[in-house]
């Protein structure tokens, strides 16, 4: 998305901005009214980003030339335009999230997960899989047979090796170990740090249905910073090759407890290619973050100390301590807690909090009736099918909700019914009103999309500079910038009208370097030169010679290039490296001054657009009627 830092304001394709008792019009610019807010907006942030302040007086000649070019945009009917619209539209959302979100719920969670951060919990589980809600019950059925189990004495680990569906619980048992926040779902974390040690519960996550049992809870262990010289056990190794390789670590440990540089050894030995290179050394980590066996060493050395050899599942370690720190304080970690929470599940419930409040705000009432009537098509057909789909969406004709003096009828909530799912009789009316409420909630958050620009002004604000911004670049561009890069026949005219302007203290070279791969080469490209025309010369030398040649335009001057130098201005042998050494000069000459546009061409552009520009403006000021009220230009206030 283009980034524009320019003054800006209405937004005439979403909003004609309600004008305010106590909001007065500053000025008016052809049809478009600017209010004193929005004028002290753009005046006193302009002031902010300037090392040295413009006086009022100043800013309103830039800023009604600013308005004169937006008017003009809109004339031209830029924000009618799908491509503005589409970008617009984008950035608006964008825009109004923060808005569409309660702030206090984020607040909320963030020090929750805090406080979580103070404690690990080890804990155990097993994972049943998700099925349709309508069979969630019989799910919930069995894990609680299962708990049951535990409570008169069954072992949790073999029903978890027995009935769960995570993989790793035929090694672990189903222990996951200690867990700290952000890294399983919340919905598991939630329940795995408020219920107590020995105590089960189950729960819900997108990977499926778990009994969870918390085993302990400690203190946080914080972080550790090691080093770690690692040999891999080789793929499918038998007990003697990790025997062979425990071999070779025993000496490497004897070498660095004898008090060799642990970093050199480790970057000539490790076989950890992420770590090696940096003698060794791991980002800090905290628990969960690395195999058990070997955050359970790092984090019980003493600092500056080295482990004895150990093994995990990738093969054998040394590791050294380099130093540990406890729980950062808050405001150190809520940029981070911040982030992880967008990871999960916790990304959606401010805004889960923020439509549950606007349901209270805009009234929301949903009516009795609809969902009845749903029912009493459920009961008379029996099944869900597209047939019973056709006859809801035809059949149930009411008002389904209503908010903000506003009804939405029960098609509107219908029409998104999928007649291809496979569900039973029990399941369709919950679906139903899972739909009704995702649309109830959609609903209440377009009405407040609609009231933000009146309900926040900061928001309105930067709305409105988007909007200008976005036109003012594309009028910009239509009738200066771009405009003066295409017009090469007004570009020549008015070099030729400047020519005095574009002078040159030192002479240039003015031609073609042709770099060759060796002489035989050069010698046949001078052949082809005497025959070729010099229209299609280049695209056949390239053609002929490709990576063996490469041609240069230049216009340069002395001590600017050395090849050039060498050639046109006697100066020293130069070898260009790589595997064109050969060089030559063709159609080059010593010019004193420019002799067309190309020569100059980013000055004579500038300075066209210049010009262009100035004729824009004396264009802009005659179409365009300007007033300003002086007696509320006196209001403006001045930060």
């Amino acid at each position: 998305m283009r980034i524009i830092k320019l003054l800006t304001m209405p937004v005439a394709l979403l909003c004609a901005m309600p004008l305010l008792a106590d909001d007065p019009v500053l000025m008016e610019v052809g049809n478009d009214k600017v209010t004193l807010s929005e004028f002290e907006y753009l005046y006193n942030k302009n002031s902010q980003q300037q090392l040295e302040k413009e006086s009022l007086d100043e800013y309103i000649d830039r800023f009604v030339v600013y308005k004169l070019k937006v008017e003009d945009a809109k004339a031209a009917g830029i924000d009618t335009t799908s491509a503005f619209k589409k970008e617009f539209e984008t950035y608006r959302n964008e825009l109004a999230a923060p808005y569409l979100q309660d702030s206090t719920v984020i607040e909320k969670l963030a020090a929750e997960a805090y406080r979580r951060m103070e404690s690990e919990v080890d804990v155990a589980h097993i994972m049943l899989p998700l099925v349709p809600e309508y069979q969630m019950d019989r799910t919930i059925a069995r894990l609680d047979s299962m708990k049951q189990c535990v409570l008169n004495g069954e072992d949790f680990g073999d029903l978890a090796v027995k009935y769960s569906i995570d993989r790793s619980a035929k090694v672990n048992r189903g222990r996951l170990g200690y867990l700290t926040v952000g890294r399983v779902p919340y919905s598991f974390e939630n329940v795995a740090f408020n219920i107590p040690v020995g105590d089960m519960a189950i729960v819900k996550t997108d990977f499926g249905v778990h009994l969870l049992k918390v085993l302990d809870k400690r203190p946080s262990q914080g972080e550790v910073l090691v080093e770690h010289i690692l040999k891999l056990y080789p793929r499918n190794a038998n007990d003697s090759i990790k025997a062979a390789v425990a071999a070779v670590m025993d000496s490497i440990y004897a070498v660095v407890k004898n008090g060799a540089d642990f970093e050199k050894v480790a970057t000539t030995e490790s076989e950890d290619p992420g770590s090696a290179a940096q003698g060794g050394k791991l980002p800090w980590f905290g628990t969960g973050r690395m195999v058990p066996e070997f955050e359970q060493v790092s984090f019980a050395l003493a600092k500056d100390s080295i482990s004895a050899p150990f093994a995990t599942r990738y093969g054998i370690h040394i590791v050294k301590k380099l130093d540990s720190r406890g729980l950062p304080a808050y405001a150190d970690c809520k940029a981070g807690i911040l982030r992880m929470m967008q990871r999960d599940e916790r990304a959606n419930m401010p805004r889960e909090a923020k439509v549950e409040q606007l349901k209270k705000e805009f009234d929301l009432k949903e009516n009795n009736e609809f969902l009845a009537l749903v029912k009493q098509e459920i009961d008379a057909y029996g099944k869900y099918d597209s047939v019973l789909v056709e006859k809801l969406q035809n059949d149930v004709k009411c008002v389904a909700f209503s908010f903000a003096g506003k009804d939405v009828m029960s098609q509107e909530v219908l029409a998104d019914l999928n007649p291809g799912l496979d569900m039973n009789k029990e399941a369709i009316a919950g679906y139903v009103t899972g739909i009704l409420h995702r649309v109830e909630s959609n609903k209440v958050i377009e009405h407040e999309m609609e009231l933000l620009d009146e309900k926040y002004p900061d928001y309105r604000n930067l709305l409105n500079e988007y909007f200008d911004g976005m036109m003012l670049f594309e009028i910009s561009n239509r009738n200066v910038w771009d405009k003066a890069n295409k017009d090469t026949e007004g570009l020549g005219e008015f070099f030729e009208s400047h020519r005095g302007d574009y002078t040159w203290n030192e002479p240039r070279f003015k031609g073609y370097v042709i770099y060759a791969a060796n002489d035989s080469i050069e010698n046949e490209i001078k052949k082809m030169i005497q025959v070729t025309g010099r229209d299609s010369l280049f695209q056949t030398l390239r053609k002929n010679f490709k990576r063996d040649i490469r041609i240069e335009h230049l216009l340069v001057k002395k001590g600017e290039n050395a090849v050039v130098d060498r050639l046109k201005f006697g100066g020293e042998e130069t070898t260009p490296g790589g595997k064109l050494p050969v060089f030559f000069e063709f159609e080059g000459r010593i010019i004193e001054q420019p002799e067309e546009v190309a020569d100059v061409r980013g000055q004579v552009t500038a300075d066209y657009q210049a010009e262009l520009e100035k004729q824009w403006v004396a264009m802009l000021k005659d179409r365009y009627k300007v007033k300003i009220n002086k007696k509320v230009l006196r209001k403006v206030k001045q930060l």
